[in-house]
């Protein structure tokens, strides 16, 4: 290899990686400028309307759900307090046949 090839090669060398530094540097700020875009126009904001509308769905099927036990408890309860007085009935005849 010449000296002049080296030199051209250094250069050509030199022009690509001037050329790659360029294209990550207009990676870099289109990623800004579309960041940036998105904040302006809600797309952030959007984000965080939809993950709390999930949440919302979420918490309505777990309040349907809970109800649903809620009344199942309420029935057993009520089953329970019925038999427990019957009992204590059952049990005061009892005393006064005797």
């Amino acid at each position: 290899m010449t000296p002049g090839n080296i030199e051209t090669l250094i250069t050509v060398i030199g022009i690509m990686g001037f050329f790659s530094l360029g294209l990550v540097g207009l990676k870099i700020f289109v990623a800004a400028w579309v960041k940036r875009k998105e904040l302006a126009e809600g797309g952030e904001a959007q984000r965080l309307l939809d993950a709390i509308e999930l949440l919302r769905s979420d918490q309505d099927e777990l309040r349907v759900q809970l109800s649903g036990e809620i009344a199942d408890l309420h029935e057993r309860l009520d089953f329970a307090e019925r038999l427990l007085t019957k009992g204590q009935y059952d049990s005061q005849q009892g005393e006064m046949e005797h």
